[in-house]
């Protein structure tokens, strides 16, 4: 059996956001040509990270992880999010993250 060919995809920009991501989901309004995933994470803080990284001009985009149940408490994989972020600013992302989670994280009482 022959081996498939690998073709290089010409102008990734021209698909938009969907091409890279779920078609579910929400973002904080700023685009990229390419994503990458940077955490999974409850609702409510994927979604506070969302609006920080929006204030810090960092693409984002955040949508329910389908699957499993996760093994913490028992909860369905409906309550997590998986966040991705901009390529162009990833590095940023994880600046912000590394700030802001903590505070995030206590005030969710987790």
């Amino acid at each position: 059996m022959p081996a498939s060919a690998s073709r290089p995809l010409r102008q990734p920009e021209r698909f938009g956001r969907l091409w890279w991501l779920p078609g579910r989901g929400e973002g904080n309004g700023l685009d990229d040509t390419g994503w990458a995933p940077l955490a999974v994470g409850d609702v409510g803080i994927i979604r506070a990270l969302v609006a920080e990284l929006a204030a810090a001009k960092v693409p984002a985009f955040a949508a329910p992880v389908t699957g499993r149940p996760s093994r913490r408490r028992g909860r369905p994989a409906a309550d997590r999010y998986q966040l991705w972020v901009g390529t162009s600013r990833y590095s940023r992302a994880e600046d912000i993250l590394r700030v802001k989670l903590p505070a995030l994280l206590r005030t969710a009482g987790q």
